[in-house]
């Protein structure tokens, strides 16, 4: 198995009603966080041209996200491996990019510097957090404007994906929101707004969502009730927000 965890997740719009949809269904708060992310690419996008996205987020330190090996998830939902420790994220980079990691890489900076990467994108999200079983919602306010939630599941193996993936999506469902929606995340938005050119090239290779899908619905669906014992439970947490 590949170095680090697989997250599953599906975005989706958060309405007047959603964390009283939360609370029926007996998701318990997680707490409330605001953090700053800044994220890095080569001046030519390398990196986010293969889907790999080098975060750091402040007080809580680096994190690549890059496509795991596995069958295209359904288009509601998303399936990114995460590195996080200074090795596995290095090495990764240093193989995305064909170069031979040199002495003083061994943290994530040197590699940053050395690698000639540049901040791309920067910017400040307000979170509310909440857990059911092995399940995550975060609901996010970025101050670029734009507020989007997400259903997530952290798992160790990929065979434990399409499981995660249908309780992820149950959950959607659960919140209201049936999926006849694709939902941008807050880079999308990012981009399209602050980097067009980049946001551009990226949507050819479909890296990221289409701004225009993030245009307002009004759910119909109904709560589905308490979830059966043990429907969310079989996934640990994400760790909590910083």
């Amino acid at each position: 198995m590949p170095s680090g965890s697989i997250e599953v997740e599906s975005k989706f719009e958060a309405g007047p009603d959603t964390e009283a949809r939360l609370a029926a269904l007996g998701a318990a708060p997680a707490g409330s966080s605001s953090f700053r992310d800044l994220y890095y690419d080569t001046p030519d996008l390398r990196l986010t041209r293969a889907d790999h996205w080098l975060r750091l987020r402040q007080g809580a330190g680096w994190e690549l996200k890059c496509p795991p090996v596995l069958v295209p998830p359904p288009a509601m939902a998303t399936t990114y491996q995460e590195l996080t420790s200074p090795r596995a994220i290095v090495g990764r980079l240093c193989g995305v990019l064909g170069v031979a990691p040199v002495p003083g890489w061994d943290q994530v900076p040197g590699a940053v510097a050395g690698l000639g990467l540049q901040e791309f994108a920067s910017f400040v999200t307000q979170r509310r957090s909440y857990r059911l079983g092995g399940l995550r919602v975060d609901l996010d306010q970025a101050d670029f404007g734009y507020a989007v939630a997400e259903v997530e599941a952290l798992v160790g193996a990929q065979e434990d994906v399409p499981v995660a993936l249908e309780e992820v999506l149950q959950l959607r469902r659960a919140l209201g929101r049936d999926g006849a929606t694709r939902v941008p995340g807050k880079m999308s938005i990012y981009l399209q707004r602050h980097r067009p050119r980049h946001y551009q090239e990226l949507l050819l290779l479909s890296w990221v969502k289409p701004a225009s899908s993030a245009a307002p619905t009004e759910a119909s669906a109904q709560i589905l009730g308490p979830p059966a014992p043990g429907c969310f439970g079989r996934y640990r947490l994400t760790r909590p927000p910083p």
